[in-house]
Parts: C-alpha cells; sequence; structure tokens
C-alpha cells in the first residue's frame, strides 16, 4: 500500500489517528440521519396538517359551508312562526362552538353537537312552515347534511394513520421525540 494521500496529509494531527475519524464519521452520519431525518418528518407532519385545513378540498372547508348552510338553516328558521328560541339558539351556540374548537377532534366533536341541533331545529321549524319555508328549510338542510357527507369521504383520516403508523416506527420515534413531532389527531 502507498503511503497518505495528499488529503491525509494536512489534515491535523487528532483527526490522523483512526479512532477519531471512525468518531466523527459516526457523529457526521447520525447528524445527517436527526438532522435531516428530522427536517423531512417535520415536513410531513405538516403537511398532514394541511390536508385538514388547506385548499378547497379539506376538512376546514367543507366545514366552513356547513357552518354557512347550518346558519342559513337559522334565518330561515326564525321567519317560522313558532319556532322556539331554544332550538334556534342551539343551532347558533353550535355553530359558534365549532369555529371556535382548536384541532381536528374537537372540531369534529362540536361538529357532531351542531349536527344533532340542526337536526332538531329543521324537525320543528319544518312543521309549521308554509310550502315554501318548507323548501327553503328542506334545502339548506340537504347542503347541511352533504356536506357533512363530504367530510366523512375525506382522506384525511387515512393520511393521519399513515403519518402516525410512520411516527410510531425506529427511529422516526426516536427524531420525531427529538424534533417535537407529535401524532397527527384524528377528525372523529
Amino acid at each position: 500500500m502507498k503511503g497518505p494521500c495528499k488529503l491525509e496529509q494536512i489534515l491535523p494531527a487528532p483527526l490522523k489517528n483512526k479512532a477519531v475519524a471512525v468518531a466523527a464519521a459516526c457523529l457526521l452520519a447520525a447528524g445527517s440521519v436527526f438532522g435531516i431525518g428530522g427536517a423531512k418528518l417535520a415536513a410531513y407532519a405538516n403537511s398532514t396538517a394541511a390536508a385538514f385545513s388547506d385548499g378547497m378540498y379539506s376538512i376546514a372547508a367543507d366545514l366552513d359551508a356547513r357552518l354557512n348552510s347550518a346558519a342559513n338553516l337559522v334565518t330561515v328558521a326564525k321567519k317560522v312562526s313558532g319556532v322556539s328560541a331554544e332550538a334556534i339558539d342551539g343551532v347558533s351556540s353550535a355553530i359558534e362552538a365549532v369555529k371556535s374548537a382548536e384541532g381536528p377532534a374537537a372540531k369534529a366533536a362540536a361538529d357532531a353537537v351542531l349536527a344533532d341541533a340542526a337536526n332538531a331545529l329543521y324537525d320543528e321549524a319544518s312543521a309549521l312552515a308554509d310550502p315554501s319555508q318548507y323548501d327553503l328549510l328542506s334545502g339548506e338542510l340537504a347542503e347541511f347534511n352533504a356536506r357533512g357527507n363530504t367530510i366523512r369521504n375525506n382522506d384525511y383520516n387515512s393520511r393521519a394513520q399513515e403519518f402516525n403508523d410512520t411516527l410510531s416506527g425506529q427511529p422516526a420515534k426516536l427524531i420525531g421525540a427529538l424534533w417535537g413531532v407529535e401524532e397527527a389527531e384524528y377528525y372523529r
């Protein structure tokens, strides 16, 4: 074997020691795994969260449309003579609860309460409505329920499951702990 190459000749004395060189290489490899791996895992977490909240096909967009339909249902029900203030206030309060809920799970729980309140208001108002009001009530409830079906068929929960499966494996679990990456919350 020939002597050391030119690069080895200009290395500082500690790096010419084989044990130090191996340790430095291991540190560099670990830094790459945890640094680059952590950045990729954090980006994956962000893209999973964005699937819930960003874009016209997100749960958040459909939930906004659902809230608009519920508000329209309240507007029409207020014009129906004999509808109780409690039923109207129940839907209005539920709308505000969905708006103020933080995170997918809290929004899902608040939306379930809203669905019950909207259906109760519809049942009460439709029994008292004249034909034109009945048609408006039915149209708003149909839109409200259609958005609920769209939300139930959204792929966000499966994306969250895929992310959580990735995060639960090794070394992602360790990298996630170091980077502060947490499991994705489900909408249910």
